[in-house]
């Protein structure tokens, strides 16, 4: 019997494809290069109201912005006091003067014009001092907040008052009237101390401390930084 031939041992095919380097000038599509971790700050970790590389302004303010916010305070309220005295002189005044220049027929009459007069005027000279003490605590605020407009405001209101206070005292020194029946002494002395407030606020929001911190502030509010 003749022998058969042996088959061969098992061969693998062909082996897989392997793609080749691409061409010359061809993309190469392959994953790309790891790259390293960002190193940055997270945005958690950023200061509130600021940028990337925005650092944060903080500015505090000096001696004599706050001395300038507690003087204008001040000057608003320190006529308050004088407004009772105030009441109490300008009936005297009217019910003396009518008694002077009306008949004794008469007298009832204008004694009643006298009281209904100072019931009038009483609450209007309130109303008008606690506006006035409105304004100037608003005034006071946005020099505290280093408002330059507001500082420009403040200076206009002190001179105005300078000039009124003086054509008030050459008034209250010229007119018979005033020699006649003189209001209480120490109504002039918190008008000239109300005046000496307001005017020294308005300077000392000129000085050099208080102008480099009005100027920061207004930097800061044009760059976005953080203000406290």
């Amino acid at each position: 019997m003749s022998q058969q031939p042996t088959p061969p041992p098992y061969q693998s095919g062909p082996p897989a494809y392997q793609p080749g380097p691409p061409p010359h000038g061809a993309p190469d599509y392959g994953p790309p290069p790891p790259q390293g971790s960002y190193q940055g700050p997270w945005p958690s970790q950023l200061p509130s109201g600021s940028f990337p590389g925005m650092p944060a302004v903080g500015i505090g303010r000096p001696l004599t912005i706050m001395l300038a916010v507690w003087f204008l305070i001040a000057s608003s309220v320190a006529p308050l006091a004088g407004i009772p005295a105030i009441v109490d002189w300008m009936g005297t005044y009217m019910h003396t003067a009518l008694m002077q220049s009306t008949t004794r027929a008469n007298r009832a009459s204008a004694v009643a014009f006298a009281s209904q007069f100072t019931a009038i005027m009483t609450p209007v000279l309130w109303i008008s001092a606690l506006i006035g003490v409105a304004v100037t605590v608003l005034l006071a605020l946005g020099i505290r907040a280093g408002m330059n407009w507001v500082r420009i405001l403040l200076t206009v209101f002190a001179g105005l008052s300078l000039l009124g206070y003086v054509v008030n005292f050459a008034i209250a020194t010229a007119l018979p009237t005033a020699r006649t029946f003189p209001l209480p002494a120490f109504v002039y002395v918190l008008g000239f101390l109300s005046a000496a407030l307001y005017i020294a606020a308005a300077v000392l929001t000129w000085l050099r401390p208080s102008s480099q911190y009005i100027a920061a502030r207004r930097a800061a509010k044009l760059g976005g930084g953080y203000l406290r």
